[in-house]
């Protein structure tokens, strides 16, 4: 049975994909979307969650692709999509966001939602409990500290300090 979901699965895995593949906290980057379309319908509308830590800065179409950016509201995450245009069996595109990842961001991975919907009306998803799994970008750990960990770093270590202080005037004073 597992074979069988694998096999069924790989041509969605094959048909869209996500880089990079690693973002650091604080990087501006550019995600790529990338859509090969090996179905007999044309890809009419293209669909991409936006992670709520990411903050858009701007958007690439394909040329005869228009875009629009749906804000994110408390049902719903941000999004990005593309339409107007028609990408044929065989034929491959990317689209492109420009984006920050917020500084605190401490997920191990942001999902990426992606929905295709076709000339005929069909439609195919890389969603939680949809055709596919999200595409998935990961976060690698930084080494820096922010300005709120510096304040309680330096304040444990002064709490250390002073009672080191007052350890070594007990310990004279009893002597």
């Amino acid at each position: 049975m597992a074979a069988l979901l694998a096999a069924c699965a790989a041509p969605l895995a094959a048909q869209v994909s996500v880089a990079p593949a690693f973002v650091e906290p604080a990087a501006f980057e550019r995600f790529a979307l990338r859509i090969a379309n090996p179905d007999s319908s044309p890809v009419v509308r293209v669909r991409l969650g936006i992670p709520d830590v990411l903050t858009v800065l701007g958007v690439d179409a394909p040329p005869g692709w228009s875009w629009t950016l749906s804000a994110a509201t408390d049902t719903s995450a941000a999004a990005v999509e593309w339409s107007g245009y028609a990408l044929p069996q065989g034929a491959f595109r990317e689209f492109a966001v420009f984006a920050r990842l917020a500084s605190d961001a401490r997920e191990l991975s942001l999902a990426f939602p992606v929905r295709l919907e076709r000339a005929d009306g069909g439609t195919v998803t890389w969603t939680r409990g949809g055709d596919a799994p999200p595409l998935l970008v990961g976060i690698r750990a930084t080494t820096d500290v922010s300005a709120r960990g510096a304040v309680a770093l330096a304040g444990g270590a002064l709490g250390l300090a002073v009672l080191a202080l007052a350890l070594a005037l007990s310990r004279r004073r009893a002597a």
